[in-house]
């Protein structure tokens, strides 16, 4: 069980293509199996503990970038960044859901909003979710997402982590 890319607004950049590589590579077998039998505190610790993983990765592809977790750009705000990377090439968001359109959607805007001064790196990393949650819709939001990156001069991908 590995994350399947759906859509990357650039498949010509190189960096895209390491974060991409980073990503698709990452085993989630262990943190998505049952998860969504377990009550919501303990599936908030399986996406911590996902979290974690997929920011070790990206440290051991990626060392030239710094890398954190629950990052806010705004102190006085309740926003966070699920993972964020920044040297002095690039800027990374990347935000971990469930998948649902919704949740991309508006992650997107806002991170979008906060960044507005910066080309940033967007990342949608989705998980399995209850089956009233359509794969299908939050991959039509990917392709929204790629469109209005490509606008503001960012780069997108947008992943899914299929139940097995």
């Amino acid at each position: 069980m590995k994350p399947v890319l759906h859509i990357a607004s650039d498949a010509n950049d190189p960096f895209l293509s390491s974060l991409v590589a980073c990503i698709k590579s990452i085993n989630c077998a262990e943190h998505f199996t049952d998860h969504l039998g377990k009550i919501q505190t303990e599936q908030a610790s399986v996406v911590q503990r996902f979290q974690k993983a997929v920011s070790v990765s990206l440290a051991a592809v990626l060392p030239q970038m710094q890398w954190s977790l629950e990052h806010q750009q705004n102190s006085g705000s309740k926003d966070a960044v699920d993972i964020f990377g920044t040297s002095s090439e690039a800027l990374v968001v990347i935000e971990l859901d469930k998948n649902r359109a919704d949740q991309v959607a508006k992650k997107f805007v806002s991170r979008s909003a906060i960044f507005k001064d910066k080309k940033i790196y967007y990342i949608s990393l989705c998980y399995p979710g209850t089956d009233r949650m359509s794969v299908g819709e939050c991959i039509k939001y990917f392709g929204y997402c790629a469109n209005l990156s490509q606008r503001l001069g960012n780069v997108y991908a947008g992943f899914v982590i299929q139940k097995t």
